[in-house]
């Protein structure tokens, strides 16, 4: 992101015409949730039912059956299942949870189902502190997710973004659905690039310090800011490999922006890229085995992909005259990045190979995708009415919707790994 407005003084000519946006023929499955509250009281009921209902609705994977329109109640379903009565209303997949709680802790039994071909497909027991209604629900919905999708769920996850107030950036955390939010780092200089270790415990990020840019690990359980890059020029566009152990990075005080790797244990740096131009926004493969990153060396900023070991760059972008901000899926199957053509923005993903390209959403000043945990969502920031927010698309194709208020500055989206 601190490199763009290079590349565009140098790419602006005459591009091609609108972007053709990829939309999958996936159908929603229908999922009706059944709850059996016993003498547990109807709120916290409710509560369970509608964060369960959310986290499966946003992500564009289910369309919830109206439970006026079951035959049989959750409590009858869990002494016999008839899987004619979930049939006849047209649920793909059925979810029964038997909700109990005590003074120190929520239950809940997940039974998922498949009516249509007499089948369970999973029974699991999920809980979390009574003080902490909305993780047990996220929990339920992560097992009906996987069950029904047969890819792990990520609701139970949080996100970061950056926030411009005047002249000060704040940190911002949340949940995924939104909920919890809360500033953890107030009043940085400039903030870009958020980046969250594995663990969890550790944001790399880019910020100043009066005009000089550096970079720093922010503790998210204390607040304490340690600066690891700090050197004569760029200092940006840090991210932490999948294991932990090391930061790749942009810097530029060897005369060009090169992509250089941070070792965390032994505090030292080294050079991973050595060509003329500009290289930068470095992201790791999930396996750690290969860096995507931007470069201008083409004469135009692409993708290109380089093993860690060593050898030669290979370009991945190969539609389009400006392509930037690669993000590689955990799944390790595409790599997001964003696309202009005819002064329009675009989200887009490609195989590492660059087959494949699909343009998922555009707008005004789109920048910064992030995938979720598990490959199948993409944040990113986008313009509208001259305020930031920060959007989501399915990664297969659905429907962008904005996850931060209209009237609050949101910029630089990093999901979490869990």
């Amino acid at each position: 992101m601190a490199l763009l407005l290079p590349f565009l003084l140098t790419s602006f000519q005459a591009m091609a015409a609108e972007f053709d946006i990829y939309q999958s023929d996936y159908r929603p499955l229908q999922v009706a949730i059944a709850i059996d509250a016993g003498d547990v009281p109807d709120a916290d009921r409710r509560g369970l039912y509608q964060v369960v209902e959310n986290d499966l609705l946003s992500s564009q994977s289910f369309k919830a059956i109206d439970p006026m329109a079951f035959i049989a109640t959750p409590a009858e379903s869990m002494k016999h299942l008839d899987y004619g009565d979930w049939r006849i209303i047209g649920a793909d997949i059925l979810a029964l949870c038997r909700l109990r709680r005590n003074a120190n802790e929520m239950q809940v039994e997940v039974q998922v189902f498949d009516p249509f071909r007499n089948k369970q497909l999973a029974a699991v027991t999920v809980q979390s502190p009574a003080s902490n209604k909305r993780l047990v629900a996220h929990r339920v919905a992560d097992q009906i997710y996987s069950a029904a999708l047969g890819v792990p769920g990520y609701f139970t996850s949080h996100l970061l973004y950056v926030s411009k107030h005047g002249d000060y950036s704040d940190l911002i955390y949340m949940d995924q659905d939104g909920a919890n939010r809360q500033t953890v780092g107030k009043n940085f200089t400039l903030l870009l690039s958020p980046d969250w270790s594995p663990d969890g415990r550790l944001v790399a990020l880019n910020t100043y310090v009066g005009n000089h840019p550096r970079l720093e690990f922010f503790n998210l359980r204390n607040g304490r800011r340690t600066a690891f890059g700090d050197f004569k020029g760029l200092n940006s566009t840090p991210e932490f490999s999948p294991d932990g152990r090391y930061v790749a990075a942009t810097l530029s005080y060897t005369g060009d922006s090169e992509i250089f790797i941070y070792d965390i244990k032994q505090k030292k740096w080294r050079r991973f890229t050595r060509h003329k131009g500009i290289d930068t926004t470095p992201t790791w493969s999930p396996d750690g085995k290969w860096i995507a990153f931007v470069s201008n060396r083409s004469g135009r900023p692409q993708v290109y992909r380089k093993a860690v070991a060593g050898g030669k760059a290979q370009l991945v972008s190969t539609q389009g005259s400006y392509n930037t901000s690669p993000s590689w899926s955990p799944a390790g199957d595409r790599i997001a990045m964003i696309s202009l053509k005819n002064w329009t923005f675009a989200v887009a993903t490609v195989r590492p190979d660059g087959s494949d390209i699909r343009y998922l959403a555009t707008g005004k000043r789109i920048e910064s995708p992030s995938w979720s945990p598990n490959g199948q969502m993409l944040l990113y920031s986008a313009e509208e009415h001259r305020i930031r927010r920060i959007y989501r698309v399915p990664g297969w194709g659905g429907k962008p919707e904005a996850i931060t208020p209209a009237a609050f500055d949101a910029s630089d989206p990093a999901w979490s790994r869990h």
